[in-house]
């Protein structure tokens, strides 16, 4: 799996998130996730995506429930993304 897969199986379901932050903000945060090596600092910079994200959501009129459930289903891609790219890498961790 390439970096830009890994973005477009990530965000392929966030249509919500990205009618609100855009593509192209999505898109580079995720991007630069991919690309860390280092687990933790990958799951740093993950935790701040989604509070911006669940921070979006709800600006854009979602109700906070909702938002954190739309922002744990797409931090479950995130992450489960993340694991498959660098595993088939081989990258230790």
């Amino acid at each position: 799996m390439k970096i830009e897969d890994a973005v477009t199986v990530v965000t392929a379901e966030a249509n919500a998130l990205l009618s609100c932050l855009g593509q192209p903000v999505i898109a580079y945060h995720v991007t630069a996730i991919m690309r860390e090596a280092d687990r933790e600092h990958a799951r740093q910079m993950q935790l701040a995506l989604m509070r911006r994200s669940i921070e979006a959501l709800v600006d854009d009129g979602l109700e906070d429930v909702v938002a954190e459930r739309f922002a744990a289903q797409f931090d479950g891609r995130v992450g489960l993304t993340w694991g498959l790219l660098h595993a088939s890498e081989g990258v230790a961790h």
